[in-house]
Formats: structure tokens, C-alpha cells, sequence
């Protein structure tokens, strides 16, 4: 991604595309390989994720009479085929990596993990939740990051520093400099809370019948994210 940016040499640029690709190939490659992460699927399934990304109006979660407005009903239309080609995109994918020898992976290890009759539909969900958060959330959080360090650029130098001081230049940090490095910590969580992505964007549904405060809920009913941390209180109590 670096380098990209560099290519532009100063010139300015959205940086929107470059930072949802550069973070689905991420990902895409701890799920498939670095084969696949450079194939034409794996570049069509961070379009379908962008598309559905822009489909999804939680307008209809927080009130969902409106889907049978004539522009919603449409709108929903549009996002079950997104959601179809993505699942179908995946499937491919999960072929391709069944088929070749390549480096561990992580279709490969959950398929040994849960053997020859693992839950292909687990799997697939799985997949597709890590898929939209690489290809929306984390480059959407990213581009404020961006932004908010721009805009301060002195916590922008104190930013730099201390990774330069703890993370060597021969290698990229991990999770185990996370104790070492507190003020990069706070600055990441400072750009989540100012710029929260979706606390009421992607649309949920119960798994199964279940009971809240003695109402019942049947399966598959859609339900909006604070009900469902509602519930989750309730039952932790």
C-alpha cells in the first residue's frame, strides 16, 4: 500500500479503493493463500463486498415496515443477489484451496480441525463476516486513521516514534508489541470511538425461537443490534 502511495507522488488521491483492496488481500490471504489472494475471484469478491457494503440501509433494520416501500424492496432485492454472488464467490474459493498444495491456511486447518464432515455452511458465514469487515470496516477505520493523523500531526510524530522505537525495522508489529506500545493502542481506539463504523448497520436475525423479557421471538426473525445486545445481558445475568 505504501508503495502505491508513493507512486502518486504528492499528488492528491482517494485513497478509499486502495485501502479496501490492500485490506481484503490481507485477509484473503490467511483464508485461501497468497495464491488466490492475486486471482481474479479474490478481487471479485472485494467488488461484491464494496456493493453490498453501499446496498445495506439500516433505515429498514431500525424499522423494518420500510422494506415494503417500492425503493427498499428494490434496494433488498439487489442485496440477496450481492449476498448470493459473495457466498458463491466463496464456494469457489474454498474449492480452489481443497484442490492445490499450498501453505497452511485457514480453510485448510478448519476443514482438519473439524474433519470430512465439517459444517460447510459454518464455514462459508465465517468466510463471508471476515470478508466484510477486511473490505468495509477496517478500510473505512483506516481512512479515518488517515485523516485524524493528518489533521494532528503532532500525534501523528508520537505515533511514529514509539512504533520506531519498539518494532525493529526488519519486521512489522505484532500483537505481542501490544504492551510495549500504549500510546498506539490509544490512538487506535481514539479513532474507533470518535468515528464508530456501524453500531446499527449490518441487520441480524435469531438463530432460533427464543423469549426476551416474555416475548416471543421466532427464528429468523430481524432484529436491530440493541435488542440483540439487550438479550445477550439478559442471558449473561
Amino acid at each position: 500500500m505504501n508503495k502505491k502511495i508513493l507512486e502518486f507522488n504528492g499528488r492528491p488521491f482517494n485513497p478509499k479503493l486502495l485501502t479496501v483492496y490492500s485490506t481484503f488481500n490481507v485477509v484473503s490471504t490467511f483464508l485461501f493463500g497468497e495464491t488466490f489472494a492475486m486471482s481474479d475471484t479474490n478481487n471479485r469478491i472485494s467488488e461484491r463486498v464494496i456493493e453490498f457494503a453501499k446496498l445495506t440501509d439500516f433505515s429498514t433494520n431500525l424499522a423494518p415496515i420500510l422494506r415494503f416501500l417500492p425503493n427498499a424492496s428494490k434496494n433488498i432485492s439487489l442485496l440477496v443477489q450481492c449476498h448470493k454472488a459473495i457466498i458463491n464467490e466463496i464456494e469457489e474459493g474454498i474449492e480452489r484451496n481443497k484442490s492445490i498444495e499450498c501453505e497452511s491456511t485457514f480453510v485448510r486447518r478448519f476443514i482438519e480441525i473439524q474433519g470430512p464432515d465439517y459444517d460447510r455452511q459454518e464455514l462459508l458465514y465465517i468466510i463471508r463476516d471476515l470478508c466484510l469487515a477486511s473490505a468495509d470496516t477496517v478500510s473505512t477505520t483506516l481512512q479515518w486513521a488517515m485523516v485524524e493523523l493528518t489533521n494532528n500531526l503532532d500525534v501523528q510524530k508520537r505515533f511514529q516514534r514509539e512504533i520506531d522505537d519498539v518494532v525493529s525495522t526488519d519486521r512489522l508489529p505484532s500483537l505481542g508489541d501490544k504492551s510495549r506500545l500504549p500510546y498506539t493502542d490509544a490512538v487506535i481506539l481514539e479513532v474507533m470511538r470518535r468515528h464508530t463504523v456501524v453500531p446499527l448497520y449490518i441487520p441480524h436475525a435469531t438463530l432460533r425461537d427464543t423469549e426476551v423479557l416474555g416475548y416471543y421471538v421466532p427464528k429468523g426473525s430481524m432484529v436491530i443490534n440493541e435488542l440483540r445486545m439487550f438479550s445477550t445481558l439478559i442471558a449473561g445475568r
